[in-house]
């Protein structure tokens, strides 16, 4: 049976040797049996439960402390380097970033929540944006559906952000940083057992500044400024050896610029037509020589005498021109500042019932605020931009405040056979967001249009879910788990918004079942095999800046429904030893259907080639995602090590016909999707002698293939598709020096200063234009640290 079952995974499944992952340290087991542990292994949490990611039924990359500094994951966007499959999406630059795993993502303006859900100590993060990774015990990256276990549903997958927890052990470490664009960054960790094994505080920051990379032509600024602090203090309360208490309290302050999508990409001309679809021309209209057949004889040459700035040839040649100036030059009229504060509160209760049984508490707490200016073109005109002059305000601002809850009872029984958790989770989330724009600024020609969007989002989320896994005969388990959630969403107009404030609110329920059916099997003991399939959902909403009436866009409203999917995932792990050397690879295979799905568009409601545009969630009825991943490392000697990580996704749209406001629309390809991607790395310790301590020489590529930041790009949004690229990075580590707890390292990423594309916005369907964002360049520096 052994033979058979590893056979039928192995035949839909591809094995490589991929990135390592590192032993951490974690939290106490919320079960008696502690997992056990192969070199190179971690333990994980994500059945909310610890276990050995070597034995874990599904695809997973983590990574403990540790491999964190090693690799370079100083930010969320580091992240795509170091686990296959994930894509982290710049839109709007450095400080607007959007996680998208196995095709699932959400896009800019859109009212869809993520369908991939961040989460720190197991409480959802409720803005997506930059931060420092400063003091974490491991981050995991869940691949595929989510919903019968955590938090939010989520269609496409979960991160899992772990702070590190107060030890009993006195402890403390003082680590900086220096590097070109003026990089200065230090971070610090005191641990303090105050109550031997009873009272345990740890306190942790991180600062940094950091100039940006993109030089303003037409104002001399830098984009992509970093200022941003960050501090956190986390104290566990043992009153009984049977009860524990975690509160983690996190600040964070971000300041500086943002990049923006900042490179002028595509334009249209009046009379493009892609694949039968007339192209918006709008933006190439007015802001060219085409003016005169707007405004009359001279209107072109009048804009110009106004704007001395502005591009005399105009904004469609303007692509030839940003071309010539390469991708770290902008010419953005308007600001880019951003400005973020942010309160995070996790308090986690464990009581122990027993030998076998645990109650947990999860609650959370968080209010974020951010205002950011972003550059959404790069040419020297304003056809769009985060301001409204009229009413004084800039920046587009989104307020969120949440609180969750959630209760679980863990344990076993039937003499350890039965694994069970069951749950309930509640949620209450507040979100203003404030979109302030002027369109076409083509004084003195013709008046700008000035326009804000505000409006108050209510989120309310109950759940109830449970999940058991019975071991049917030894080593073979059968897993099943659903969960029912109810999520009412109620959208109010605000007082600044331009046409809508006034209008009733409105509201609407939305409830489904998540659900989970799966077999594992411990092959040997150092193979380990499973087949799942799931199904979860993301709830519908409003859109913001749609017309208030109570239905969805193909019917002229702002509603849009929830998206549905299925999934089947087979997965083969190893972990153990190839010829006498630690080794571990694991590797999955799957399929995943989805109907409805959430993709935002910026229709005109009066047709093609009008001016006036709106972003809208609309639900394409269908697509289907399929590919494979695979992640390991082996040690062939003990002074090397070498591994990788890979992934292919084949998205598409198998309907991707939809209405809006009676107009047609066509999706296709998948948008942030490359189809390969993937990162191989070699690690050589050097022989200085035990007395000098280790050094090692680390050296990583990551590449991908192309991709599109439109989701239409065969339709009504062509030029979107971004070029593959391949970048690489080094690390020279010198640990514990000549004996010392002083260490020290020289670190680059991107050596060849490879320019590459991480994203953009496409405003092809409003505007008739798009505009990329670009990867930071050769960046490099000395880290020094002192640990105590």
């Amino acid at each position: 049976m052994r033979t058979i079952f590893a056979a039928a995974l192995a035949a839909g499944t591809m094995l490589s040797p991929v990135a390592a992952v590192a032993q951490s340290a974690s939290p106490p087991a919320p079960q008696a049996a502690a997992p056990e542990i192969h070199e190179g292994d971690i333990v994980v949490t994500a059945r909310r439960r610890d276990e050995a990611l070597s034995t874990v039924p599904a695809a997973i990359t983590a990574l403990g402390s540790d491999d964190l500094i090693e690799r370079g994951v100083r930010t969320d966007s580091d992240l795509q380097a170091v686990a296959p499959g994930l894509t982290i999406r710049q839109t709007q630059g450095n400080n607007s970033l959007t996680y998208s795993i196995r095709g699932q993502t959400a896009d800019t303006f859109s009212g869809s929540p993520s369908a991939v859900i961040a989460y720190l100590n197991e409480v959802p993060l409720t803005i997506n944006g930059a931060s420092s990774f400063y003091d974490l015990e491991n981050v995991q990256v869940l691949k595929g559906p989510q919903g019968t276990l955590f938090g939010r549903n989520a269609t496409g997958g979960a991160v899992l952000y772990n702070s590190a927890k107060p030890t009993d052990r006195l402890e403390g470490l003082i680590r900086g940083r220096i590097g070109n664009y003026d990089l200065r960054e230090v971070e610090g960790m005191l641990n303090l057992p105050l109550i031997e094994d009873k009272v345990l505080l740890r306190g942790a920051f991180d600062v940094v500044r950091k100039d940006g990379y993109i030089r303003n032509l037409f104002n001399g600024d830098r984009l992509g400024d970093v200022k941003r602090d960050g501090g956190r203090v986390t104290l566990t309360l043992k009153p009984t050896e049977t009860i524990s208490n975690t509160t983690m309290v996190q600040y964070t302050r971000s300041r500086g610029t943002n990049t923006g999508a900042s490179y002028t990409y595509s334009v249209y001309g009046c009379g493009d037509t892609n694949n039968g679809f007339a192209l918006t021309c709008g933006a190439g209209l007015l802001f060219g020589p085409g003016l005169d057949s707007v405004a009359g004889p001279g209107a072109w040459d009048a804009y110009l005498a106004a704007h001395p700035g502005a591009y005399a040839p105009g904004l469609i040649a303007y692509v030839d021109e940003q071309r010539r100036i390469g991708p770290y030059r902008t010419r953005h009229p308007g600001g880019a500042s951003h400005r973020g504060r942010d309160w995070f509160v996790t308090n986690t209760t464990e009581i122990e019932l027993g030998d076998n049984a645990t109650l947990r508490n999860i609650a959370g707490f968080s209010n974020s605020r951010t205002r950011s200016e972003q550059p959404q073109l790069g040419a020297p005109f304003v056809t769009i931009l985060t301001a409204n002059a009229a009413s004084g305000e800039y920046g587009n601002q989104l307020r969120v405040r949440s609180f969750s809850e959630e209760l679980q009872l863990v344990g076993e029984a039937m003499d350890g056979r039965l694994d069970y958790i069951f749950g309930a989770y509640f949620q209450r989330q507040r979100s203003d967001t404030i979109w302030p724009q002027t369109y076409f600024d083509v004084s003195p020609v013709l008046a700008p249009a000035y326009v804000t969007n505000a409006f108050r989002l209510r989120n309310r989320t109950d759940a109830l879910y449970g999940q058991l896994s019975y071991e049917i005969v030894p080593d073979l388990k059968l897993t099943g788990g659903l969960r029912y959630t109810w999520e009412r969403v109620k959208i109010a107009q605000l007082p600044q918004a331009t046409y809508t404030f006034g209008a009733p609110d409105q509201k609407k329920t939305f409830s489904d079942p998540s659900w989970e059916v799966g077999l594992e099997y411990k092959v040997s003991a150092d193979w380990f095999a499973y087949l799942k399939t799931r199904g979860s959902f993301r709830s519908g909403g409003f859109n913001g800046a749609a017309p208030p009436v109570n239905a969805t866009a193909t019917d002229g409203g702002n509603l849009f429904d929830s998206e549905h999917t299925q999934d089947i995932e087979a997965g083969l792990k190893f972990a153990g030893t190839v010829f006498g050397r630690p080794a571990n690879f694991a590797s999955a295979v799957f399929v995943q259907w989805i109907q409805d799905v959430q993709r935002v568009e910026f229709p005109d409601p009066d047709g093609p080639g009008g001016l006036a545009s709106i972003a809208v969630t609309a639900n394409v009825p269908s697509s289907r995602i399929w590919g494979f991943e695979a992640q390991g490392s082996v040690r062939p000697a003990a002074w090397l090590e070498i591994g990788g990580s890979g992934a292919y996704t084949k998205a598409t749209f198998t309907n991707g016909n939809i209405s809006l406001f009676g107009n047609p629309y066509s999706y296709g390809p998948v948008g942030d999707t490359p189809k390969f991607s993937g990162t191989a790395y070699a690690q050589v310790s050097v022989p200085v002698g035990e007395a000098m301590g280790d050094v090692s020489l680390r050296g990583e590529v990551y590449g991908q293939t192309a991709q599109y930041f439109s989701n239409a790009a065969a339709s009504i949004a062509p030029g979107t598709r971004l070029p593959g690229y391949a970048l690489l990075h080094a690390r020279l580590d010198w640990k514990d020096i000549a004996g010392s707890d002083f260490s020290a390292a020289l670190f680059a990423k991107n050596l060849t200063d490879k320019a590459y594309f991480v994203g953009g916005m496409t405003l092809a369907a409003a505007l008739g234009h798009n505009a990329a964002a670009v990867g930071e360049p050769r960046t490099y520096g000395l880290e020094l640290s002192y640990r105590f």
